[in-house]
């Protein structure tokens, strides 16, 4: 019967654990008897800190535009596709806001 190996650090085992399976290792792990349940206020962080995955966009704009958002990114210590990010945002945020009939569409589609 497999052990399996102890390790030195947790990059160590999380390596180890990418190219093998616990299905190898049958005697070293014990089922728990008792449930487990994550405290609601956990689980609420959780997903709040959760990421929408980004996908990539195509955008064709001038080379003054794009450079003047560089100077607007570097002055305020971002970079400047991250800008244009929260400028887009911002713009969806406004159009809802002045209309109120888009947010209801959004709510009937979400």
């Amino acid at each position: 019967m497999k052990k399996i190996p102890k390790f030195k650090t947790e990059e160590e085992e999380a390596q180890f654990w990418d190219t093998h399976s616990p299905l190898d290792y049958p005697g070293e792990f014990v089922d728990v008897k008792e449930s487990f349940e994550f405290a609601p206020s956990l689980l609420k962080k959780a997903i709040q800190r959760r990421q929408e995955r980004k996908r990539s966009l195509t955008l064709r704009m001038g080379q003054r535009q794009i450079d003047l958002a560089k100077v607007i990114a570097r002055y305020r210590g971002l970079g400047y596709q991250t800008l244009m990010r929260i400028w887009v945002i911002e713009g969806i945020r406004q159009e809802i806001k002045t209309h109120p009939e888009i947010g209801k569409l959004l709510n009937v589609i979400t």
